[in-house]
């Protein structure tokens, strides 16, 4: 199940990006709006619609807002009732003026008042619904002004207005309109519905843009159409709906494709640790869904995305040889699926790059947000040079955004700490902290085994100028050194280096007895390295410095008083054989530098033959079998090996002494 770890967690990454894929459509082109249009010019190859903008469409709804019709419902009956009130109306011969009179004004309508100051109004008589100017329309005092205009002009030598109050019939006008609030509302809506979101259309063959134009808003928007009308066609095809997940699994694939080869060319062994493979591809997951979800709320916020953040945690962890290049490999999606992606990938590749360098000379406290100074820097050069190429003024809120990017930058290095505990991997800022000398567990080393902590620090010196030869984590070896032989705090007397001259800790011990504790330093140490919860790294170091070998003196004076050659077991440590190029380095500066000290000739030839003769005794016993080593890196250890140990043991001047002058 273990070995399917790795091949699970990589399906899982694939499915969360193919998640987070935004660019669903097969539309190839990318623009944006005052940026140039980096295509072949584009003719359009249907007949489409230009869709309305939406300042548009919503100042449409507005104007139409503006222009609604109050409708008023016509009472058919209305009429008849009046006319019947005015049948006694007196002399006979007015009868006829009378009705046409009527008939006229109800014709045009009578309401009690108007609604509003409207032109027009709208007027539902049965099913139907017709227009009229507000004007033609009488109210009811208008209504009776009209009716006696009209009587006068028939009946000059009749009293209109005594004959109309004593018959009292002025009460008999009434509405025949009434506003009809509910269907005014739904003729509003209809109005609202109504509005084309169209306005013009773009035909077969007719040029849209031309390669190096300014994207303008009205380009855009032509653009927006040919987009939606094209996607709208395609999607209907199933055929090529399932060619679209199709391309975007493979682009998903890739771009981790592309990923992994650079953690394998980097460091392949990274490949073989869940722990290491998780980290890294949870950053690269981070980076993609950055890249893929936040521009969908607004393009210009990947300007404030943090990105060289990755720079600064890969690097905590792992050499900085190997952080470019997965850097450089993890911001590929920027090219992929954004419409600026060159110009933000060059930024921030630029920025990481810079990041990289300076964090060397500005990692603590304070200092560290000098780098946000030339993170800021880096991401302006770029961004300059992609305004003056396309000739597109500065956008404030984008340098806003720059500054803020170079800030979240530094800001984020907190979760180096989550990470660390989450990955159980070791920082750096962690192993400064752990090469402190007086950190409680080193002082206590010195205070109860002194001669062991000096021999900590001499193998220290060692196997970190071994490791920077060759390419090794300089401070975490040293780090491994330092804490190698804590296990002899437990019983210090049983190790020579701690012992006043004339004692002898083995003096009434049998060869296996003596073994067996020297052995046990190993394990002692491992107890305190787990107490003192230190790092996995250098936990492994404590375990493998001794790997699988014996304890010479003991066994060979156990064979000599007659002992079973055979018989290796109680003289044999139970540690690991060293797996990374630190562990093997500092099994080989522990045993050198052990050897060291019993020399009687310190010449560069005595020297370099006991270095050869350890180093070549470890490889022949298969200690290094697992070793992340080559036979050439090996060679160049010697080497270090040999220059340190000659100028530790450089021949001094001896002083002459003073002469005595004989008195005269």
């Amino acid at each position: 199940m273990k070995k399917l770890r790795i091949p699970l967690l990589f399906l899982i990454v694939i499915a969360v990006m193919l998640i987070f894929f935004t660019d669903r459509n097969n539309f190839r082109y990318r623009y944006q709006v005052g940026s140039p249009w980096n295509y072949e010019s584009l003719t359009a190859t249907f007949d489409f619609p230009v869709l309305k903008s939406d300042e548009q469409l919503a100042a449409e709804r507005e104007q139409k807002s503006a222009q609604k019709l109050d409708c008023y419902r016509y009472d058919e009956n209305v009429l008849s009732q009046v006319l019947g009130a005015f049948a006694a109306f007196e002399p006979d011969s007015l009868q006829q003026a009378v009705k046409a009179s009527l008939t006229h004004i109800y014709s045009n309508g009578v309401v009690s008042s108007l609604n509003s100051d409207a032109q027009m109004i709208s007027v539902k008589r049965g099913k139907s619904i017709e227009s009229r100017p507000a004007s033609n329309v009488f109210t009811t005092a208008d209504a009776c002004d009209r009716f006696l205009a009209d009587m006068r002009a028939v009946a000059a030598d009749v009293n209109v207005d005594s004959l109309v109050a004593r018959n009292n019939l002025s009460e008999a006008i009434v509405p025949n309109m009434y506003y009809d609030a509910q269907t005014t509302a739904t003729l509003e809506r209809q109005a609202l519905d109504y509005i084309s979101p169209t306005s013009g259309m773009v035909y077969s063959g007719q040029k849209i843009i031309s390669r190096g134009e300014i994207v303008t808003s009205e380009t855009a928007r032509i653009l927006d159409s040919y987009k939606a009308e094209y996607i709208s066609a395609y999607g209907g095809n199933t055929q090529a709906d399932w060619l679209i997940n199709l391309s975007h699994l493979l682009l998903v694939i890739l771009l981790l494709a592309i990923y992994t080869l650079a953690i394998f060319t980097a460091d392949r062994s990274l490949l073989s640790s869940f722990r290491l493979t998780a980290f890294l591809l949870l950053l690269y997951t981070l980076v993609y869904v950055a890249v893929a979800v936040f521009p969908a709320a607004n393009e210009s916020i990947l300007y404030l995305m943090p990105f060289a953040l990755y720079i600064l945690y890969v690097q905590e962890f792992f050499p900085n040889r190997i952080c470019l290049g997965l850097y450089l490999a993890a911001l590929l999606p920027l090219i992929a699926l954004r419409d600026n992606g060159v110009e933000l990938y060059l930024m921030n590749a630029l920025a990481g790059a810079v990041l990289l360098q300076s964090y060397k000379f500005f990692n603590r406290g304070f200092r560290q947000f000098a780098n946000s100074a030339f993170i800021f820097l880096a991401l302006m050069f770029v961004y300059t040079v992609f305004r003056i190429l396309s000739g597109t003024p500065f956008d404030q809120k984008v340098v806003i955004f720059l500054a803020l990017n170079s800030i979240l930058s530094i800001l984020g290095y907190p979760f180096i700490y989550l990470f660390e505990r989450i990955f159980s991997l070791v920082s750096q800022m962690r192993l400064w902290e752990l090469s402190d000398t007086n950190n409680p567990l080193l002082l206590e080393l010195s205070r109860k085994a002194p001669g062991s902590f000096q021999h900590s620090l001499g193998v220290a010196n060692l196997a970190e100028a071994a490791c920077r030869v060759v390419g090794g984590n300089t401070r975490l070896v040293r780090v491994g050194a330092l804490y190698h032989d804590i296990g002899k705090i437990a019983n210090p007397l049983c190790f020579t280096e701690n012992q006043a001259a004339g004692d002898n800790y083995h003096k009434n011990l049998t060869p296996e007895q003596s073994a067996q504790d020297i052995i046990r330093h190993v394990q002692d140490g491992l107890a305190l390295a787990q107490k003192h919860h230190l790092p996995e790294p250098v936990t492994d170091m404590i375990a493998s410095h001794h790997g699988t070998t014996k304890t010479m003196y003991f066994y060979t004076k156990y064979c000599n008083e007659g002992g079973d050659p055979a018989n290796v077991e109680p003289f044999t440590y139970k540690g690991k054989l060293p797996e990374s190029k630190e562990a093997v380095v500092l099994m080989f500066a522990d045993s050198v530098e052990a050897a060291s000290r019993s020399l009687g000739d310190y010449s560069r030839e005595s020297i370099a033959a006991l270095v050869s003769r350890i180093i070549d005794g470890k490889i022949a016993d298969g200690q290094i079998a697992k070793g992340d080593i080559t036979l050439g890196e090996i060679d160049s250890i010697k080497q270090v090996f040999t220059d340190q140990l000659q100028q530790v043991y450089h021949g001094r001047v001896a002083y002459p002494k003073a002469l005595k002058k004989e008195k005269k």
